[in-house]
């Protein structure tokens, strides 16, 4: 789309539409007048769909011939439709109502629930700024200071995926600038372009949105159709227990983007089984409820005197046992959450390096080694940190996930904790079948941690016990 032009091209690009997909435009049609509410993502669609633009087509077919449009696999015809689509050839128009009117109606199908609070301010303004190099490009055409400095980025081979202490200040000066624009009418074409086409995160959140319009009773693992180029696993959403919407630190927005990072087998089903406002502040109740229990995505908030505190946390692959020593895989991640009232909201999460498989340690009542739950870095200097006291820990910087320090200070006071099992593990626990006993090194972590540090043999560590009987769903 060329600057100031809003024709639509004409259809010979465009995608054809099954017969159900037809029937179930026409039905959307018929049920939907022009609505009151100018954020709903229904109204848009609407009048998308049936207003009167100039278009190579009659009255009759229009509506499918744009919705074809949509779903185009020619990327110049699906950008100048999704242009329309937002209403953004009205000079009087802005982007972000229209942005948060998507991602309410996709965070509802994705979880298949209604929220008592899906107005998310956070995962709108996520979803913006998402692409943030290619914004950051058409705003600094002329800026040697940030060219070179994604020069000396792209030289080191680190890619800018987040909002954290490493993004300069003109970057975060960009990224505001270009928010409060998405708030004013008459957004340039040429921005409008380079946002949609770079923008996979909002690409997946419209075709959520477009399957639950028109599709409303469906539910999201038979999605009718896909946005091109849309990844299978948008396929899959977690059953969530009813605990989601009493939630203090998952927001549908949140747990979308974290769900977006995990295996599939992690997205399967959602229980929460901690809570430190409705559970209580023990550290007893909390390792009794994420002991041996399958994978885990764990979150904390932090005390914060000024400002909104920060939300942060990791996921564990493997479950957690009590151990002198690191276990876990790959797999497990660390991440942190910039709030709304950050110069730019947004979500960093770390992966593994292979710099050493220091993935998650737990361990409690001894003597000799540190008690509380950690994950990457080294002992004492965690990359997260959960003290047994249940009251303060620490972030470090972490060779494990080449992570910078979550919390605002490397030492932070918990002020709310969340625990959700994601995918429960089965097994034949011990104490429920005869004969099957823990070996001595397992009932004595500490022992075994004096015996490994003096390099003495442990004949009982590689003995067959109930533990290895286990698999996940």
């Amino acid at each position: 789309m060329g600057a100031g032009s809003s024709k639509p091209r004409s259809g010979k690009d465009s995608a054809s539409l099954d017969a159900e997909t037809k029937n179930a435009l026409e039905i959307f049609i018929k049920e939907n007048n022009e609505q009151a509410s100018l954020e709903a993502f229904e109204t848009y669609l609407y009048q998308y769909l049936v207003n009167t633009l100039p278009v190579e087509t009659t009255k009759a077919a229009k509506p499918v011939h744009r919705l074809s449009c949509l779903l185009s696999s020619d990327r110049k015809v699906q950008t100048e439709h999704v242009y329309l689509l937002a209403g953004l050839s009205n000079p009087a128009a802005s982007l972000k109502p229209f942005i948060a009117s998507v991602c309410k109606s996709a965070l509802q199908l994705f979880w298949q629930a209604q929220f008592d609070n899906v107005e998310d301010l956070w995962t709108t303004e996520w979803a913006l700024t998402r692409p943030k190099d290619a914004i950051v490009q058409k705003y600094t055409t002329n800026n040697q200071t940030l060219k070179q400095q994604r020069m000396k980025h792209n030289s080191l081979g680190l890619t800018m995926v987040g909002f954290d202490e490493e993004d300069s200040s003109e970057t975060l000066d960009i990224l505001s600038k270009w928010l409060a624009d998405t708030e004013k009418p008459g957004l340039a074409t040429d921005i409008w372009c380079s946002w949609w086409q770079s923008n996979p995160v909002f690409q997946e959140l419209l075709c959520l949105a477009l399957n639950k319009a028109l599709y409303p009773h469906n539910a999201l693992l038979d999605l009718k159709f896909k946005l091109p180029g849309m990844p299978q696993r948008i396929l899959h959403c977690p059953q969530l227990s009813p605990m989601f919407n009493d939630s203090d630190l998952l927001s549908p927005g949140l747990g979308w983007a974290i769900s977006r990072e995990l295996p599939h087998e992690a997205c399967l089903n959602w229980r929460r089984v901690y809570s430190s406002k409705y559970d209580g502040r023990s550290w007893s109740t909390f390792i009794k409820s994420i002991e041996r229990r399958g994978s885990l995505l764990i979150l904390i908030r932090e005390q914060q005197t000024e400002g909104m505190p920060r939300i942060f946390g990791a996921f564990l692959d493997q479950e957690l046992e009590r151990r002198p020593s690191w276990h876990g895989t790959s797999l497990n991640l660390l991440f942190t959450l910039f709030p709304t009232d950050s110069p730019v909201p947004g979500l960093v999460v770390y992966k593994t390096t292979g710099f050493n498989d220091h993935y998650q340690y737990f361990n409690y009542s001894t003597k000799t080694l540190p008690n509380g739950l950690g994950v990457g870095g080294q002992m004492g200097h965690f990359g997260l940190w959960i003290d047994c006291d249940f009251t303060n820990g620490h972030s470090n910087s972490a060779a494990t996930f080449g992570s910078q320090p979550l919390s605002l200070h490397n030492e932070f006071t918990i002020d709310a904790v969340e625990v959700w099992l994601v995918r429960p593990t089965q097994r034949l626990d011990a104490d429920d079948e005869p004969g099957m006993q823990r070996s001595a090194v397992e009932s004595n972590p500490e022992a075994a941690a004096m015996l490994e540090m003096a390099n003495r043999p442990m004949y009982s560590k590689d003995l067959p016990s109930s533990r290895n009987n286990m698999v996940h769903d």
